[in-house]
C-alpha cells in the first residue's frame, strides 16, 4: 500500500507543480482516490474539514478583515512613511510594526494594504514601489512564521502535530524563525534597492475626474490640513479646494467637519481616496455606474435617489450642477448594491471598492485581537476556541457585517489546507511516512545535525515546487517519526520545517502574497527568482545553524 500511496502522492505533486488544474481540485481528487483504494478511512481523509489548524486559519481571516476594515494598518503605514526618503529607510521604518502585525494576523490582508500604500509613497515621495514592495512582502512572510497564528502553514503543522501527540504553542516556532527573520531583514535592506531598480516611475494619467468627498462626524481629518494627512497632492490626485458653506477655500485650509474636499483625480486616484480612513464616511461601498438612456436632470438628482451619494464624475464644475449625460460613467457610494440597481437613473453598475474603513471601530477590533491572542499565548484556552470566538465578536460588535465576514473566508485557501491535511493522512496511514523516515534515518546515520540539514533542504525544495500547505502536510508526520527515531525533540524539527516552509522566494506561485505583488508592481519571474535566491540561501544557513544549536542544547 505504501507503493500505491507513493505513486498517488507523486502524481499529485506533479499536477500541483505543473498547474494543470487548480490545487484544490488536485488535492481533492487525491483524497477521493485514496478513499476508493482503501489507503485510509474517509473519516481520516476528510479530517481536514475539522482540523484545528484549518478552523483557526478561517477564523483568523475574519479577524484580520476586521482589523483592516478599521483602517488601522493603512493609518499606521502612512504615518510611518510620511517622512521617509528612500526604499531602504521605508523598509527599516516598517520592519518592527510589520513584524508584530504579521505575527498576530494572516499576512494576506497586510500585504493587500501595503500595495496601495507603496504606490501612494511612489506618488508623493517618488520612491519606486518596485524597490519596496517585494522586500516588504518577503519580510511579512519571514516574520509571520515566528508565531503559531502568523501563517497558515504553521497552524496546519500544529494541527497535524496535535493529532500525532505533539503540542505546538504560540511561540514554538520562534527560536528558529526569529533569528532567520532578523538575518533576512539584513539581506533585504542590502539587496532590495540594488536588485529591484526599475527604469523609472510610470507616466501618470490625466487627472480628469472631479471628486468631492465630505468630512463626516469624528473624522480623523478634522482640525488638520491636507498636507498633514498626506492628501494634498499625489500623482493620481490633487486637492483643488476645501468647500465650506458654499465657499471655496484654499487647499491649505484647516479641515472641519461637514467640509467637502474637492480633488482632481484619475480613476486610480478615486479608489485610493475612497480607501483612506480619514474622511469619517459611513460604511458604504463604491460603485461605478452608467447613466441610463433618456435620463435628464443633474447628478444632484441621482444623489437624491434612495441614499445614493455621487462621489466623482468627468466634469469641470461641481457635481450637483453637472448634467446627466446618457451613457456617461460616474462614481457613487451606497450601502448596498440593491440600492444602485433599482435607481431610475442607472442602467449598468459595477462594484469597484469595498466598504470605506471605519476608524471608530478600531478599539473594538484591537480588543478582540488581544482577547484571541493573549489566552492562547499563555495556554489558558485553545487557539481554535479563542479565534472562532473572536471572529464571532467581530460580527456581534458591528466591526464586520455578516456578509463581510463570510467574504473574508477564503474558500479556495481553506479547501487547499483541508485537502493538504488529507494528503498528509495518505502519507501517514499508508506507511509512507515510516518508509520516508527510515530512509532519512539511514542517510543521516543517527546524526541530529544531518537531520536538521536534510529537512531544511528538502523543505525549501518542496515549498518552492508545490504549495507551502502541501509541503507542511507531507513533512510534518515524517518529521515527527524521524525525531522519535533519533531521540530529538520533535518541536525543534517542526519549528525548522515551519520556518523553512516560509522560504517561498523562488517561485512566485508558491505563496499567495507573492502573487499579490508580482502583478500590480510589475516584477518579472526571473527578477523574482534572482532577488529571492540570496535571501533563501542566508535563511537556510541560519535556520540549520540555529536548529543544530538547539538540538545540542537539549
Amino acid at each position: 500500500m505504501a507503493v500505491v500511496a507513493a505513486v498517488l502522492v507523486v502524481v499529485t505533486l506533479i499536477v500541483l507543480t505543473a498547474g494543470w488544474t487548480p490545487p484544490v481540485i488536485a488535492l481533492g481528487s487525491a483524497v477521493v482516490i485514496a478513499g476508493l483504494l482503501g489507503i485510509a478511512p474517509p473519516r481520516e481523509l476528510f479530517s481536514g474539514l475539522s482540523n484545528g489548524g484549518v478552523i483557526t486559519v478561517g477564523a483568523m481571516l475574519v479577524i484580520a478583515k476586521g482589523i483592516v476594515q478599521t483602517g488601522l494598518v493603512d493609518r499606521l503605514t502612512r504615518a510611518l512613511l510620511m517622512s521617509v526618503t528612500s526604499a531602504r529607510s521605508a523598509t527599516l521604518r516598517l520592519a518592527l510594526p510589520l513584524g508584530v502585525a504579521s505575527g498576530l494576523m494572516n499576512t494576506t490582508p497586510i500585504v493587500a494594504m501595503l500595495v496601495p500604500a507603496s504606490k501612494q509613497l511612489e506618488q508623493t515621495r517618488s520612491i519606486p514601489a518596485r524597490e519596496l514592495m517585494l522586500p516588504l512582502a518577503h519580510l511579512t512572510t519571514l516574520t509571520g512564521s515566528i508565531t503559531l497564528i502568523g501563517t497558515s502553514s504553521n497552524l496546519l503543522i500544529a494541527g497535524i502535530a496535535d493529532d500525532g501527540g505533539v503540542t505546538m504553542t504560540m511561540l514554538s516556532f520562534a527560536p528558529v524563525a526569529l533569528p532567520v527573520a532578523l538575518a533576512g531583514l539584513g539581506v533585504l535592506i542590502v539587496t532590495g534597492p540594488r536588485m529591484l531598480r526599475g527604469s523609472g516611475l510610470a507616466r501618470p494619467e490625466r487627472r480628469e475626474w472631479h471628486v468631492e468627498i465630505p468630512i463626516g462626524e469624528g473624522a480623523l481629518a478634522a482640525d488638520r490640513t491636507a498636507d498633514e494627512l498626506g492628501l494634498g497632492s499625489a500623482r493620481d490626485y490633487r486637492l483643488t479646494s476645501v468647500r465650506r458653506d458654499g465657499d471655496a477655500l484654499t487647499p491649505e485650509t484647516v479641515i472641519a467637519v461637514r467640509d467637502i474636499l474637492v480633488f482632481q483625480a484619475t480613476e486610480a486616484g478615486i479608489r485610493a481616496l475612497w480607501a483612506s480612513p480619514v474622511f469619517g464616511l459611513s460604511a458604504q461601498r463604491l460603485f461605478a455606474v452608467s447613466v441610463r438612456t433618456g435620463a435628464t436632470g443633474t447628478l444632484n438628482d441621482l444623489g437624491m435617489d434612495d441614499d445614493i451619494e455621487v462621489i466623482a464624475a468627468r466634469t469641470t464644475t461641481s457635481l450637483h450642477r453637472t448634467e446627466l449625460v446618457p451613457g456617461a460613467t460616474c462614481y457613487v457610494a451606497a450601502h448596498r448594491a440593491e440600492i444602485v440597481d433599482r435607481s431610475e437613473y442607472v442602467t449598468l453598475w459595477q462594484d469597484v471598492a469595498s466598504r470605506v474603513p471605519q476608524p471608530r471601530n478600531t478599539w473594538k477590533a484591537v480588543t478582540i485581537l488581544g482577547a484571541v491572542v493573549l489566552p492562547a499565548s499563555f495556554g489558558l484556552a485553545p487557539i481554535e476556541l479563542t479565534s472562532v470566538g473572536g471572529a464571532l465578536l467581530m460580527v456581534l460588535t458591528g466591526v464586520l457585517t455578516p456578509r463581510s465576514a463570510a467574504r473574508a473566508l477564503d474558500g479556495n485557501m481553506l479547501g487547499i489546507l483541508a485537502g493538504s491535511v488529507g494528503l498528509g493522512v495518505i502519507v501517514l496511514e499508508s506507511g509512507l511516512a515510516d518508509v520516508l523516515a527510515h530512509t532519512i534515518q539511514g542517510l543521516v546515520a543517527g546524526s541530529a545535525a544531518l537531520v536538521i540539514v536534510v529537512f531544511g533542504i528538502v523543505t525549501v525544495l518542496l515549498t518552492n515546487v508545490v504549495s507551502n500547505a502541501a509541503a507542511a502536510a507531507i513533512l510534518t508526520p515524517v518529521a515527527i517519526a524521524v525525531a522519535v527515531d533519533v531521540q530529538m525533540d520533535p518541536v525543534i524539527l517542526l519549528a525548522l520545517v515551519g520556518t523553512c516552509i516560509s522560504f517561498t522566494f523562488l517561485n512566485p506561485f508558491a505563496h499567495q502574497t507573492n502573487l499579490m505583488v508580482i502583478g500590480p508592481i510589475g516584477y518579472t519571474r526571473a527578477e523574482f527568482t534572482r532577488f529571492g535566491t540570496p535571501l533563501l540561501v542566508v535563511g537556510l544557513v541560519i535556520a540549520c545553524a540555529v536548529g543544530t544549536l538547539l538540538v545540542s542544547l537539549t
